[in-house]
């Protein structure tokens, strides 16, 4: 049996290289909830308002609660529910 020839280490250059498609640009994506941020409601006593969007989960927002400073994440689209204003019928 013929015994097999010791690996060469090959040195290419990075433009050596053709990949048959291109890099994906990334663009920044504008924040759907940041209206949200700054605003309250009031729950009894507390004050809930929105601080920021989720670093993690642009579907998030972050909270925080003015008697204790409790902060804690919600669903955007919960918050837009808590906001909703009642429509007022027009006079006819």
């Amino acid at each position: 049996m013929a015994a097999l020839p010791a690996p060469r280490e090959v040195y290419m250059n990075a433009r050596q290289f053709a990949l048959p498609f291109r890099p994906k640009r990334v663009e920044p994506e504008r924040d759907r909830n940041s209206d949200l941020i700054g605003r309250s409601y009031e729950d009894g006593i507390a004050t809930i308002t929105v601080i920021e969007t989720s670093l993690n989960d642009a579907t998030r927002v972050i909270v925080e609660r003015d008697l204790d400073g409790h902060v804690w994440s919600m669903p955007a689209w919960l918050m837009r529910l808590m906001f909703k204003e009642a429509k007022r019928k027009r006079a006819a």
